[in-house]
C-alpha cells in the first residue's frame, strides 16, 4: 500500500510539473504547432554573380512565433529547405548584382508550387504566400 502511494504521488508531482512547464511556454497548442515543410528557390537566366537574398523561416516548429527574416548573399542557383508555422508568412526576394532576370518559387514539401515570380531585367523579385493553418 504505501509502495502504491509512493507511485501516485510521484505521478502527480511529474504531472503538475508538466502541466506548469507546458502552460510557461504558452499551452498545449503552442507547443503543438502544426508547421510546413517550405522549399525557396531562385534562379536566373542567365545564372551569375552573387544576388542578396532574403527569406522568412520560424525559429522552431514547436513554438508560436513570428518567422524570422534572413539575408544572405549567395550564388544562384540558390535553394534552402526551412520551416515555417501555420498561419504565417513565407517569403523570398532576392537582388540582382546586374541586369539578371531572376525567378522565385516557393515549394511545399519540395514539391507542389505555391508561389512563383519573374522579375524584371536588374530588379528585385519577390514571392510570398501565406502557410494554411
Amino acid at each position: 500500500m504505501k509502495t502504491l502511494l509512493v507511485v501516485l504521488a510521484v505521478l502527480a508531482v511529474a504531472g503538475g510539473g508538466t502541466v506548469a512547464l507546458v502552460n510557461h511556454y504558452g499551452g498545449w497548442t503552442t507547443l503543438t504547432g502544426k508547421a510546413w515543410a517550405i522549399t525557396y528557390e531562385v534562379s536566373a537566366e542567365p545564372a551569375k554573380s552573387l544576388v542578396e537574398v532574403t527569406y522568412t523561416e520560424s525559429p522552431t516548429r514547436y513554438r508560436k512565433q513570428t518567422p524570422q527574416t534572413v539575408t544572405t548573399e549567395k550564388p544562384l542557383p540558390w535553394e534552402i529547405a526551412i520551416v515555417v508555422n501555420a498561419g504565417e508568412k513565407a517569403q523570398v526576394a532576392a537582388t540582382p548584382k546586374g541586369d539578371e532576370v531572376l525567378r522565385c518559387r516557393i515549394l511545399l514539401d519540395g514539391v507542389k508550387e505555391l508561389a512563383t515570380s519573374t522579375g524584371k531585367p536588374g530588379e528585385r523579385v519577390t514571392c510570398e504566400t501565406v502557410t494554411a493553418t
